[in-house]
């Protein structure tokens, strides 16, 4: 009889929830951990920590007490950087290094890997934020949009259409860049409208996994410059497959990507794709529903499985993988809230 692993997940939010329910589903035990007494993903674990996610001592305590086979967490990047440290420490599997992470997760440093390698990217502007009123039509074409470096979430984001707007907007796009950096870039007007790519990444292979086409709340308006509805597959995705796969995969082995998942996110213009940012990592939305129910798919459940010591896919999964969902179409929408209280 297989003795049962134990996976200790960092994050007791409900970010860590679906990585609950799926390890548990798989068989395995599992234990959440963070500095809070309660949390919706401690509640359906089958055991609980209040061992802080950034408390190296005490995860690697908790780890040996526990005999623990590997350490996850959901999408949070705050909780994947805290998983990179300790997996490391601990000698655990951990499917990215840190060197990569710095690479994929910084919008300058991912875009200029795109350029290394051929690979479309948004045009982007080297601006003095000081004497951006002071621009002529030569150096910058107007709009713009200014966003954080390392930010995500879609935070401290604005579209500029003068010097005077780049200017105000430079400092909130501060706010949210630990780095305290930003990057201006061209603005591409095409009703809200962002491509996507997935890929799954095993023994050194990527295999593209899913497209996806998103829209945004409020392109018009840009009051809500975050996702309302994404459509899979994507209507490019005969022309990315043809034109673009080929270069992203070469460029990610030029980093080492070894085992994992990651996501692109591109502009569109006409039938050109422009890449601006990215994620080594599994995305918040839950993508893997909609690739299992298709295609029998779940990248989660070979996130967790090579966590815990396994190989990140078996033959027949990599067999299964269609990024036309084997000529199926799916939808996730999303409605977004403010913080406040609902009168009715």
């Amino acid at each position: 009889m297989t003795e049962q692993k134990i996976l200790l997940v960092l994050g007791g939010t409900s970010a860590s929830l679906d990585v609950v329910r799926t390890a548990q589903e798989m068989g395995v035990y599992v234990i959440v951990t963070d500095n809070q007494e309660n949390g919706v993903a401690k509640d359906l674990a089958d055991e609980s920590a209040t061992v802080s996610t950034t408390d190296m001592d005490g995860l690697l305590r908790l780890i040996k007490e526990k005999n623990i086979d590997g350490v996850f967490c959901g999408p949070s990047e705050f909780n994947i950087q805290n998983t990179m440290k300790i997996c490391k420490l601990a000698n655990l599997p951990f499917y990215v290094t840190k060197e990569q992470w710095d690479i994929c997760s910084n919008k300058e440093s991912f875009k200029q890997l795109c350029r290394d390698n051929d690979v479309p990217t948004v045009l982007e502007y080297d601006v003095d934020l000081n004497s951006a009123h002071e621009l002529s039509a030569d150096d910058i074409k107007y709009p713009v949009i200014i966003k954080p470096v390392d930010g995500c979430s879609s935070k401290g984001i604005s579209v500029c259409y003068s010097g005077d707007e780049l200017k105000q907007a430079y400092d909130e796009a501060l706010e949210f860049s630990e780095s305290e950096r930003v990057i201006v870039e061209k603005y591409i007007e095409n009703g809200g409208t962002v491509t996507s790519v997935r890929y799954i990444a095993n023994d050194g292979k990527l295999y593209l996994s899913l497209t996806g086409d998103t829209y945004i709340v409020d392109p018009y308006h840009r009051t809500a410059l975050i996702s309302a509805v994404t459509i899979f597959p994507s209507k490019h995705t005969d022309m990315y497959v043809k034109d673009i796969d080929e270069r992203v995969q070469a460029m990610f082995e030029t980093i080492g990507i070894k085992n994992g998942v990651l996501f692109m996110q591109s502009l569109t213009e006409g039938n050109h794709l422009y890449f601006h940012e990215m994620g080594l990592r599994l995305s918040g939305g839950l993508t893997y529903q909609i690739t299992e129910t298709a295609n029998g798919v779940n990248d989660l459940k070979m996130m967790i499985r090579y966590a815990l010591g396994g190989p990140m896919a078996y033959k027949e999964e990599i067999e299964l993988i269609d990024p036309n969902l084997n000529g199926k179409i799916a939808a996730s929408l999303c409605i977004p809230l403010k913080v406040g209280r609902i009168k009715s």
